[in-house]
């Protein structure tokens, strides 16, 4: 059953446009990064908790490839819907609403799926681990899911850094339930293969959330997401395991 407080947060966020799902755009960018280097062009793709759509529709811009969105806010398929028409790809995309553990079955099967911090909109464990089971249903043989998600011991990793230099401790979103690694590692079996943990973001999370904050805590000065320190971490490659984003890539076995 879908969290109707969580629903009607996202509704809300719709009315942000452009960073209606995070206003974090750096973090966005270098999760496109992730998924624009390892699905393959002319793939045909589902993004599932698709939000305002730009994920898909830049891969099909890019890539040559066909997708589905699926999100169970109502005004975030509204604004989808509405940004592929811009981008004059509607041809090419569908978004339709749905609810991110019981994804319309006649959808079909999909060479590559998506989540970006989908599955942590979940209340329980027990549904995101069907949000996954109904996600890998719909992947083709040999197709892959990039899951993109959250998980607590990265949070805490970055947490005891900032400790360490006198700042507070991060929580996870109130709308937001983090994966537990242990956890996540128990849903492969000879089936899901689960092939890499990635965390690609562990870099700009550990310049961005304890450096920069640092220094910005010391000067009393506002954070700001473009301030120099975040721009120049995002050219960076991943280095050590901070912050909670990471991808998870699944291969579907047969």
């Amino acid at each position: 059953m879908v969290n109707e407080k969580i629903r009607k947060f996202w509704d809300e966020r719709a009315g942000f446009g452009g960073v209606s799902g995070t206003n974090d755009y750096l973090l966005k960018n270098l999760e496109l990064d992730v998924l624009r280097k390892r699905i393959p062009d002319k793939s045909k793709i589902l993004d599932v908790g698709c939000g305002n759509g730009e994920t898909l529709i830049t891969l099909v811009k890019e890539k040559n490839c066909s997708g589905v969105g699926i999100d169970f806010s109502p005004k975030m398929v509204e604004l989808a819907k509405g940004n592929a028409v811009k981008a004059g790809l509607q041809e090419n995309l569908q978004f339709v609403e749905g609810a991110l553990e019981q994804i319309p079955g006649e959808i079909g099967l999909f060479d590559s799926i998506i989540t970006e911090r989908s599955l942590i909109n979940l209340d329980s464990e027990e549904k995101q681990y069907k949000a996954f089971l109904g996600i890998m249903s719909h992947l083709k043989t040999k197709g892959r899911y990039y899951m993109i998600e959250s998980c607590i011991e990265g949070l805490e990793r970055t947490n005891e850094l900032r400790i360490s230099l006198g700042l507070e401790a991060m929580a996870p979103p109130w709308h937001n339930l983090f994966f537990k690694e242990g956890i996540v590692a128990k849903w492969a079996d000879d089936k899901y293969v689960l092939e890499e943990v990635f965390p690609f973001s562990s870099t700009y999370h550990f310049l961005s959330r304890v450096v920069y904050a640092k220094i910005a805590h010391d000067k009393k000065e506002e954070l700001r997401y473009d301030s120099d320190i975040n721009l120049v971490s995002c050219k960076l490659p991943p280095i050590g395991n901070f912050g909670p984003v990471r991808l998870w890539q699944w291969l579907k076995r047969g």
